[in-house]
């Protein structure tokens, strides 16, 4: 829905489960000149909400975005982290696991608790996997295959 990965310049890698929302970007620096990872790598089980922009940045498994983030070069979210709506994670900063932020910047608010932390991770895993199935649900005729039948008509007209 409306979002890039833009793997042009760097890798951009996303883990299995994960949910990227709509109208997301998520791109790589060539390289840093901080040494800092250029790529951008988002874990397993994470759920990227709508509007986020990612940077050459790195996502921990099971960590939550909320929408309209921000993550600038070399930030790093850990494992089970959360993120308030609209926060701004800036180059080179870490937001440890397990623990909220919000803010522009983006600020410590207080660790998670165990069962919140639970409860994220299993929120997370489920998202994709919901997603999923109701994608499936909408798929075109013909299986989904449309295209197929669209390159052997362009194929038929040009006379090949």
């Amino acid at each position: 829905h409306g979002s890039v990965l833009r793997g042009d310049l760097n890798a951009v890698r996303v883990g299995a489960g994960s949910t990227i929302g709509s109208r997301c970007v998520l791109h790589a620096a060539r390289s840093s000149p901080t040494g800092l990872p250029a790529a951008t790598s988002v874990g397993r089980d994470v759920t990227v909400g709508d509007r986020c922009l990612l940077r050459s940045a790195t996502v921990g498994d099971g960590a939550v975005l909320g929408e309209g983030s921000i993550l600038l070069e070399g930030s790093v979210v850990g494992a089970g982290a959360v993120l308030g709506p609209g926060t701004v994670v800036p180059p080179g900063r870490l937001v440890p696991a397990g623990e909220l932020w919000a803010g522009k910047p983006a600020r410590f608010v207080r660790a998670l608790t165990k069962d919140e932390r639970a409860a994220t991770a299993a929120v997370a895993a489920e998202s994709g996997a919901s997603r999923a199935g109701g994608y499936a649900q909408h798929e075109l005729p013909e299986g989904g295959m449309r295209y197929k039948a669209v390159e052997a008509l362009r194929e038929a007209l040009s006379g090949k």
